[in-house]
């Protein structure tokens, strides 16, 4: 399933920094990867695919992932070093 917002690439003057790529399962099984493309200017994401979600800021990539898989997903997909986030987080 593809999202009316997705993208297929975070180029490297898109401020929206922050993404989550996903697949066609339901909830937090569709997350593939998530979390910081790195900095502006300099680092961009490209999959192929129309499967990218991109956010402005951690803040807003939190909310969306809690929305989806319930409260503090995010915060211990980060603090428990999970191998679908792609660091460095901002915040923990």
């Amino acid at each position: 399933m593809i999202l009316k917002n997705s993208i297929k690439e975070i180029l490297k003057d898109n401020p929206k920094r922050w993404f989550l790529i996903y697949d066609n399962e339901s909830g937090s099984e569709g997350f593939v990867l998530f979390g910081y493309v790195g900095p502006i200017n300099i680092n961009q994401l490209m999959t192929g695919q129309q499967n990218i979600l991109a956010f402005l800021n951690e803040d807003e990539l939190e909310v969306y992932l809690d929305n989806i898989a319930g409260e503090n997903y995010y915060k211990n997909a980060v603090e428990s070093e999970s191998e679908k986030f792609q660091g460095p987080s901002k915040k923990y």
